[in-house]
């Protein structure tokens, strides 16, 4: 919770489901550079944990800590609140929680894990892009980044319904609101960091199946760890100007370029992955599904 009156930062960062995983990572980045980074996951305690466990590496920035559920209009409102309390304004405001599917196809995929996947990945960048945009508005200016993920360039995933759609529908809303916020002072960016080891690519060990393991060797190819993908990531959305931006990781030069090599060297990100997933430690300050682990982009 906010424990202090707004003081100045550099820019002042909102990202949902932030307490674990690339949330996680983007928050440590924008931190390491000096600005004020607003944590959020549905747990209260998990939040403050994280946040905690950030002041103590960085203190150059400035952490917060708010709950929220972005299948709750009044929760993702409460978000911006807090962070427009504590910081004085909301610089970037970038929509990240998400959650996946069980791999099956969707005949065999319980209604509510289809229902919850589309509420949390689609209808939640709805609401986070409705309460931000319209705080921007007020406040004059700031940009709003949605998360992409398989699906929002129209793959097909026969295991993977639900969330695909949910992702293509993310792409869908992303340029319907940028081209709304075109004459206005509030930008609007796509977000893609591409496969990230996070675990809703590498599962931990009790719920690694036929799916994971038949998707692996393409995993090593094209996945890559957190600390890689973020501070690239970071410091472009930082230098981004334009409205409508998008910042991709994994585009087809650099996908298709890892292809070519992978035939002369191995990359082992995925078993690198298991490794720290299967520690003793690997489930400190993990708070819930929604925290912000999105699988490939």
């Amino acid at each position: 919770m906010v424990t202090e009156p707004a003081v100045s930062v550099a820019v002042s960062v909102v990202i949902t489901g932030s307490s674990r995983g690339i949330g996680l990572g983007l928050a440590r980045e924008f931190l390491r550079r000096g600005h004020g980074v607003m944590i959020s996951g549905r747990s209260q305690a998990g939040c403050d944990e994280v946040a905690d466990e950030l002041r103590k590496t960085f203190t150059g920035g400035r952490v917060e800590a708010q709950a929220c559920d972005v299948t709750d209009i009044d929760s993702v409102r409460e978000l911006w609140d807090a962070a427009s309390a504590a910081f004085g304004r909301v610089d970037y405001w970038i929509n990240n929680a998400g959650r996946n599917n069980p791999k099956a196809t969707l005949d065999e995929i319980d209604w509510a894990e289809t229902e919850a996947t589309i509420d949390t990945n689609l209808l939640g960048v709805i609401r986070g892009s409705i309460v931000a945009y319209r705080g921007m508005l007020r406040q004059g200016s700031g940009w709003i980044f949605n998360m992409e993920g398989f699906g929002s360039e129209g793959m097909i995933g026969l295991e993977q319904v639900p969330y695909g759609v949910s992702k293509y529908g993310v792409r869908y809303v992303t340029k319907a609101l940028a081209r709304t916020a075109s004459a206005t002072p509030v930008r609007v960016g796509y977000l893609s960091p591409g496969i990230v080891t996070t675990e809703m690519a590498v599962p931990r060990a009790e719920r690694r199946d036929e799916f994971f393991e038949r998707n692996r060797r393409v995993l090593n190819i094209l996945a890559d760890h957190v600390e890689t993908v973020t501070p690239w990531l970071v410091e472009r959305m930082l230098k981004a100007q334009k409205n409508g931006a998008t910042i991709r990781w994994m585009g087809f030069g650099r996908a298709a370029g890892r292809f070519v090599l992978s035939l002369a060297r191995k990359r082992h990100v995925i078993e690198e992955a298991m490794r720290r997933l299967d520690s003793p430690h690997a489930g400190e300050n993990q708070d819930n599904p929604q925290a912000g682990e999105n699988e490939s982009r």
